[in-house]
């Protein structure tokens, strides 16, 4: 009985030992996107200036 819950503790572990650095790596990329894209758009609003003429 406790050979089982062993291999059952097992299997979990090893499907987080896969999953996690999957959806670390999810996690990561979409901070830099998104990151890069609030850049891009913050440099695109400084090149185009002032164009409410206040």
């Amino acid at each position: 009985m406790e050979e089982a819950l062993g291999n059952k503790y097992i299997k979990i572990i090893r499907s987080f030992i896969v999953v996690e650095p999957l959806l670390s790596g999810i996690v990561l990329g979409l901070i830099f996107v998104t990151l890069g894209g609030l850049f891009f758009k913050a440099y695109e609003q400084y090149k185009r200036g002032n164009t409410l003429g206040m």
